[in-house]
């Protein structure tokens, strides 16, 4: 079923919160981060770190860092960690990119890096029911807005979905 770039759009422009580009830490609050990382030539490295709001029981992303290339995947590591410990993080998700060297680099830095057993169209697909419900609220970042708009659903022969950039796109920041 093909949906109207409209439509996605508007769900996707309900759920941002307009002039917030970043959220400070707050007392008491759980955060939780996720890292994409990135061998520093090609792809962005980023790094979201969010919470659950109870009332209404809604998912906040509260800080959202992209570093372009070229970088040097040690120095952002750095300082990453850095900012996952001023929200309390001590322990971070992000893909399997990359075998050990995440999980070395940010211990290195204090941080166990945790690999996601789900790979990112899972990811995406468990988002989709947060957009279309408005129990997700996201920062104002351009990137990240462009980036969602323009993942594309797949239905595979045997009906298993997937989502992902199109071809030559990016969605490092999603």
């Amino acid at each position: 079923v093909e949906v109207d770039a409209d439509v996605v759009d508007m769900i996707i422009n309900r759920v941002i919160d307009k002039g917030v580009l970043e959220r400070p830490p707050l007392r008491g609050v759980r955060y939780a981060g996720f890292v994409d990382p990135s061998g520093g030539a090609s792809d962005s490295m980023t790094l979201g770190i969010a919470h659950r709001r109870r009332d209404p029981d809604q998912l906040v992303l509260d800080v959202l860092r992209e570093v372009r290339p070229p970088f040097s995947p040690e120095q952002v590591c750095a300082e990453f960690a850095e900012t996952l410990r001023t929200y309390g993080i001590t322990k971070v998700q992000g893909d399997r990119y990359g075998g050990v060297w995440p999980v070395e680099m940010f211990k290195r830095f204090g941080i166990k890096y945790e690999q996601s057993a789900d790979p990112k169209s899972i990811l995406y697909l468990n988002t989709v029911p947060l957009l279309n419900t408005g129990s997700i609220s996201l920062l104002d970042h351009p990137r990240l807005i462009s980036q969602l708009t323009s993942l594309e659903r797949r239905t595979a022969r045997g009906g298993r979905d997937s989502i992902d950039h199109p071809p030559g796109g990016h969605d490092d920041v999603v």
